[in-house]
């Protein structure tokens, strides 16, 4: 049997930077979005301004009226 060498090549790619940058986009964006938010919030700008400001009112005395019994 007669084998016969067949030249080859072999190209290697290292992995360079990646598929774009959509990803670093978003990621800023929602960066963005948190910085701002935070500042509108704790400001006073909207909501409560982190106070947790919840309020509930109990009277001191409860009275508990059950109807009587049909005869």
């Amino acid at each position: 049997m007669d084998h016969e060498q067949k030249e080859r090549t072999t190209v290697v790619t290292t992995g360079g930077g990646g598929g774009g940058g959509a990803g670093w986009f978003i990621a800023g964006g929602l960066i963005v979005a948190l910085i701002l938010g935070g500042f509108l919030f704790f400001g006073g700008f909207i909501g409560d301004g982190g106070n947790g400001g919840i309020n509930i009112d109990v009277p001191e005395k409860v009275t508990i009226e059950t109807p009587k019994p049909a005869e």
